[in-house]
């Protein structure tokens, strides 16, 4: 009778209201069963056998507050809740590291392939699809005993995050910067081509030797004009040259060195080479603090940065006064 009685309070509340499909201001979803808290306590046992076959809402002064169901549906709901959102978040992870501009290949403790990015499938030149799945080492043959395997293997055995400069395993003479460290059970490995970056290092090494050599030898003088004209840096040959301090010849137009007759000529020799047209090689005259005037022979090429132009160098060198070949006059 009792058992009969809870029945009837149950399935009184089968009220399907609203079109949402939600029980409207219930919050329960339509021909679902409910009870009233004051109902579910006082036949807790059907209740509960009812929630072993189908979820049973229970409300409080008409709106549902709780939901009494069966461990087995809820664990399964828990573990159906807690995938879906480990694989939201490794859809998101994955769609942010696909629009990096740095090469991405993220692996499992095993070393195999979960993801990759299309720069990294563009610096390995692989498509994606044959990337991903198989173990590294599988997928990329070339990283075998490199300096990439190294670093890789020593983030995935010790958790150790690690950064360096290393040769491509990719390209012969080609250089990477190599990124790799744990995240969760994975490891990323992050690298970008530097191959310029190093290339312009080396030419820069190149240079200041070169600069220091001609320092040593003492005959050569280095110039270095910006855009204007004006001296930016000179080196000790000629500021000896002409009997001045460096801060005395700093920021002034080299232009303005050479004496009153060739600057014109001169002049048109240094905006040739800025405009492009080519090394200039002159030979002229400057003016020292001696208060004489310096037989040199003067070479001049155009400075090119990563933004076009900035400026020119010219090498000097003294000649003998007799050797002087006149420079001829500007074009009027």
């Amino acid at each position: 009778m009792a058992s009969r009685d809870m029945t009837q309070r149950v399935t009184r509340h089968l009220n399907p209201v609203g079109s949402d499909g939600m029980g409207g201001e219930g919050g329960y979803p339509a021909e679902s069963p409910v009870v009233t808290a004051a109902d579910l306590v006082r036949g807790f046992s059907e209740c509960r056998d009812m929630a072993t076959r189908t979820p049973l809402y229970i409300t409080h002064h008409g709106r549902a507050t709780h939901v009494l169901l069966g461990v087995n549906e809820f664990r399964a709901l828990k573990a159906q809740s807690g995938n879906a959102g480990q694989e939201s978040a490794e859809e998101k992870l994955f769609a942010l590291a696909d629009w990096v501009d740095q090469a991405v290949i993220i692996c499992d403790q095993d070393m195999r392939v979960d993801f990759v990015n299309r720069v990294a499938s563009a610096i390995c030149r692989k498509p994606v699809g044959q990337m991903v799945g198989p173990k590294l080492d599988v997928v990329l043959p070339s990283i075998s005993g490199s300096l990439m395997e190294v670093h890789v293997r020593r983030t995935v055995s010790g958790g150790e995050p690690s950064a360096a400069d290393i040769p491509s395993p990719f390209a012969d003479g080609a250089w990477l910067r190599l990124q790799s460290f744990p995240l969760g059970r994975s490891t990323v490995i992050m690298f970008r081509d530097i191959t310029e970056d190093v290339r312009r290092h080396r030419l820069a090494d190149a240079k200041a030797a070169i600069i220091e050599a001609m320092t040593a030898h003492g005959d050569v003088g280095y110039v270095r004009l910006s855009v204007r004209g004006t001296i930016d840096a000179v080196d000790v040959p000629f500021t000896d040259m002409l009997s001045l301090p460096r801060e005395r010849v700093m920021g002034v137009q080299l232009t303005d060195l050479v004496l009153t007759h060739g600057r014109a000529a001169f002049r048109q020799a240094l905006e040739r080479a800025m405009q492009g047209q080519g090394a200039q090689c002159v030979q002229t005259m400057l003016l020292s603090n001696r208060g004489e005037a310096v037989a040199v022979k003067a070479s001049i090429v155009a400075l090119h940065g990563a933004y076009g132009a900035e400026g020119a160098v010219v090498l000097i060198t003294a000649l003998d006064g007799s050797t002087v070949v006149e420079l001829p006059r500007a074009a009027e």
